[in-house]
């Protein structure tokens, strides 16, 4: 491999018919030894450490990892971090990287990097390479890199002690700044990286969006903005409280019931929060990013919707499924949809005062909720959490100046529509997270693609990998993507590509939908929780 700044030194030759030798770089941590893939033209870094939690105060601070004196085998991918997935698994001294390569990557021969940050509510999820492996991705001559990130309690518990507030969010900035810091050693070009993210991992990097330090040259958002209307929790003392009083402690005290069960095995942890339903793992968890003091240390110092976003001169692409609720709602019985309340759904984006006869009339009419309105209903709750959303937030990012912002939609469904296959969904569209299925390869899918689903894998690859290379996601059309995709400039024309089979370039999406919450959040944006009207 080319880019390898080691490769001089090793003796073993790779004439013919002699085994490949794996693959060394010299960091600015040390050196890594990587393995060749088998399923590709790459090489693959895994299980690299970039940060350190502290064992004795699991719920702080992480530091970056001092680096190696010896070669660190970058051969394993097992480390997650401590988490209930149905099952309890996982560690503290989880924060560590997956680095993938193409072999024609080198000093002279720089590629752009992609950096993924996985979803699973804050509650759940890896950078495991069965799960999100980059063969599809990585055929564009591009570096892919993921990572591990502290979830549920260890990652988001929200104290009234700032120490204890959004732990997972800044595991993501240290991730960031290891890759600024060593990803040139493998052939990565440090000025174009963008960052991209799906459900959890969009919403953190809006997140991330609204602070002070850039990330990335460019971002694409799968699925989650900042102006989710769950995202933003409230500081939570019972939390810690009543987990280490269900494992023993006496006290009252906060910082105390914190390093209590900071001292106890993760399993033990989990077992607890489950037993108590303090985090639930259905709906809405309550593992959730949340306001901190305006301090140098803060990275959320307000609710997103009174910060500005920080992206003059960034290109962004922004998009969503055409029916994401289906997985939150997937199947639900008669009784479910009879007692459905739209207010619920409204109240966690709005204080207490909420229109919600105006919003159920215009989805259901003078309809009763039932299981024969199921499609008005995921509709609605599609539009309230993710579409609408990311029409805000488009407008937000051409106020703050972005370069240009890019609009899409997913629709398109097939043997790959990952959340949709695996619950078993039936509701026409894409469900949340179905698009993932085409972006990466996994073990959900051993089989081959039919043509069907390769075409829509080819599509997607090569609009994410284009916009990463060139800011653009359809530098020129061709047989593949004969459409030009053009970028919001205005509220005046709101292109968008409906990504199907076959693609399509389309304008204003779910137009007359989208104009009634237009409308909704004119008269009602001051109750919009967190507001400060300024």
């Amino acid at each position: 491999m080319k880019n390898l700044l080691l490769v001089l030194l090793l003796t073993t030759s790779c004439w013919a018919g002699q085994p490949r030798v794996d693959p060394l770089v010299s960091t600015a941590r040390g050196l890594i030894r990587g393995l060749r893939a088998e399923d590709g033209d790459y090489d693959m870094f895994l299980g690299i450490p970039y940060a350190v939690v502290d064992e004795h105060d699991p719920f702080g601070p992480a530091t970056p990892h001092p680096g190696f004196n010896t070669t660190f085998e970058a051969n394993n991918d097992d480390t997650q971090c401590a988490q209930f997935d149905k099952t309890i698994f996982g560690t503290i001294q989880c924060l560590q990287l997956n680095v993938y390569v193409p072999n024609k990557a080198g000093s002279s021969h720089t590629l752009p990097v992609m950096v993924y940050i996985h979803g699973g509510a804050f509650l759940r999820g890896s950078k495991k390479h069965k799960q999100l492996s980059p063969k599809f991705l990585i055929r564009h001559d591009v570096i892919i890199v993921n990572f591990n990130y502290r979830i549920g309690l260890y990652g988001f518990l929200c104290t009234s002690e700032d120490r204890y507030k959004n732990q997972g969010l800044k595991d993501q900035i240290l991730a960031f700044k290891w890759v600024k810091d060593n990803i040139a050693a493998f052939g990565g070009d440090v000025n174009k990286i963008t960052a991209f993210g799906e459900s959890a991992g969009a919403m953190g990097l809006d997140l991330q969006l609204l602070g002070q330090e850039k990330l990335a040259q460019r971002v694409i958002l799968q699925s989650g903005t900042s102006l989710t209307p769950w995202l933003i929790g409230p500081e939570a003392d019972n939390i810690p409280l009543e987990v280490a009083n269900y494992l023993g402690y006496e006290g009252e005290d906060v910082k105390e019931a914190v390093a209590y069960i900071g001292n106890k095995d993760p399993v033990e942890v989990i077992t607890a929060v489950n037993d108590l339903q303090v985090m639930n793992t259905t709906g809405h968890p309550r593992a959730k990013p949340c306001v901190e003091k305006a301090n140098s240390d803060a990275i959320l110092k307000d609710y997103p919707i009174n910060l500005k976003p920080n992206v003059k001169g960034m290109d962004i692409m922004i998009g969503h499924n055409s029916q994401e609720v289906m997985f939150i709602y997937p199947n639900s019985d008669e009784e479910f949809y009879k007692n459905y309340k739209f207010g619920t759904e409204l109240i966690q984006g709005f204080d207490d005062t909420y229109d919600e006869q105006t919003v159920r009339q215009f989805y259901l009419g003078d309809d009763q909720p039932s299981s024969l309105q199921q499609d008005a209903i995921l509709t609605f709750a599609s539009d309230f959490a993710f579409v609408h959303p990311s029409e805000r937030n488009v407008l937000r990012y051409l106020e703050a100046n972005a370069k240009s912002v890019y609009r899409y939609m997913f629709s398109y469904e097939g043997g790959r529509n990952l959340l949709k296959v695996k619950k078993n969904l039936t509701s026409a569209g894409a469900s949340h997270g179905d698009e993932l299925g085409y972006l990466f390869s996994s073990d959900t899918f051993p089989e081959v693609p039919d043509e069907r689903d390769q075409y829509v894998i080819d599509v997607i690859t090569k609009l994410w990998t284009d916009f990463a290379k060139y800011g653009n996601p359809t530098p020129e059309t061709t047989e593949l993507i004969p459409v030009k995709w053009t970028p919001v400039i205005d509220n005046k024309k709101r292109p968008y590509l409906n990504i199907d089979n076959p693609v399509r370039l389309e304008s204003r999406v779910f137009h007359d939908r989208m104009a009634f919450w237009d409308l909704y959040y004119k008269l009602n944006g001051d109750k919009i929780k967190g507001y400060r009207g300024i």
